[in-house]
């Protein structure tokens, strides 16, 4: 019967439609529901993806009593500069990106961590010219290092060539991680770095680390 009904349609078409329009509802407060879990799942991400690159701290010296990183990430070309790191910070985890050239020094790297106490998750080797490789290793190794338990990371972008720093640095804003290098002179006779000159210089801090 159709009579009194708006636009006159039918009383089965009225019924269809609120049966339409209750499982359009049903529907969107499932894919709500799904929305709000995934949000909680991945509340870490979501977190570093609004603040990437905020730069909220960037430059300086890094003092003694800052040096509170339990995880590590070096990009590596030559052992000194990590080893002295890992002596003053003295990280509960380490990880490695190196190239086909450092790998022997990355491997001596992991070895030596292991001695101190330090566990070595990670050794990823890149191409040094590609940042996209150096960026998608640095996040692996972070990733790695947070699946240890470490909850305080920085990477140190000190070693290796500028397109590998770059890229290790971009994973470090898009993982929420500190970025670093190590300041020093160089021994031009030696050819390599003078460590009893060398400081940490804070390249950012993350938002909200602790």
């Amino acid at each position: 019967m159709t009579e009194g009904n708006l636009f006159g349609w039918s009383d089965a078409l009225w019924l269809m439609l609120d049966q339409i329009g209750i499982l359009a509802s049903d529907v969107l407060m499932a894919m709500s529901v799904m929305a709000a879990i995934l949000g909680w799942l991945k509340r870490e991400n979501i977190r570093n993806w609004f603040r990437r690159n905020s730069f909220p701290d960037v430059g300086g010296e890094v003092g003694p009593d800052e040096r509170d990183w339990d995880g590590m990430v070096f990009t590596v070309s030559r052992e000194e500069v990590p080893r002295w790191v890992m002596k003053q910070v003295k990280p509960a985890a380490v990880a490695f990106v190196c190239t086909k050239h450092s790998r022997e020094a990355a491997n001596h790297l992991a070895r030596h961590a292991e001695k101190g106490g330090a566990k070595a998750v990670l050794v990823r080797a890149v191409d040094p010219d590609d940042p996209a490789d150096a960026r998608f290793a640095t996040t692996a190794c972070i990733d790695a290092l947070h699946a240890a338990g470490c909850r305080h990371v920085a990477v140190d972008v000190t070693g290796g060539k500028t397109p590998m720093s770059l890229g290790a640095f971009m994973a470090a804003e898009e993982q929420g991680a500190d970025s670093l290098y190590v300041s020093s002179e160089f021994d031009a006779d030696l050819k390599k770095p003078r460590m009893e000159t060398a400081r940490i210089v804070r390249v950012s801090s993350a938002v909200g680390a602790t």
